[in-house]
């Protein structure tokens, strides 16, 4: 079975137990990291694995690479309130898991490359998610949103092929956005 599509099968077996069986966001970020410890090591490609709890909570991640045989992987909990993550991935193979739990959740993502997987769990009162996706062959998304203020704004440009996106937003002032141009 291919990489990318243990990571989607793994990825979204967490997100559904973490929210159908009450699993904690970091069972969800212990669990992904031990299932796919193997396939990153064997890959030997960047990986970045953060977990914060607190106030202020800021994390900004920067993974490039040239090899198409290896891969960006990020993993993100940030649990507590003013959560911040930054993220850019350029390069094949780009992965990422970030749950954040707590209020003023903010996660911006810039990503260039082919077969990308991205699942996102936010859970707290104003939850916002920021994408931009450039030039990419391959794109698999999970946004989840649990609260009270939940936006969505996502930038698909250029030449997006096969692409698949789940959205769920649970609460009140749902905002979703979605602009797609090809060039």
């Amino acid at each position: 079975m291919k990489f990318s599509i243990k990571f989607v099968l793994i990825t979204t077996i967490l997100f559904t137990a973490s929210l159908a069986f009450g699993q904690t966001p970091e069972d969800f970020l212990q669990e992904s990291s031990l299932l796919l410890e193997q396939e990153i090591n064997a890959q030997n490609g960047n990986q970045t694995i953060i977990q914060q709890k607190g106030r202020g909570n800021e994390a900004e991640v920067f993974q490039t690479l040239t090899d198409s045989k290896k891969a960006n992987i990020a993993q993100l909990l940030q649990s507590g309130e003013f959560n911040l993550a930054i993220i850019r991935q350029e390069g094949q193979a780009n992965k990422l898991a970030l749950v954040q739990q707590g209020s003023n959740n903010y996660y911006e993502l810039d990503m260039i490359g082919s077969n990308n997987e991205i699942n996102i769990l936010q859970d707290g009162n104003d939850n916002k998610i920021v994408q931009s996706i450039n030039q990419v062959d391959g794109l698999n998304i999970d946004l989840i949103q649990i609260g009270n203020d939940n936006e969505i704004i996502q930038v698909l440009e250029g030449n997006i092929e096969n692409k698949e996106i789940r959205i769920i937003q649970e609460g009140d002032g749902l905002r979703l956005k979605i602009e797609q141009s090809k060039i």
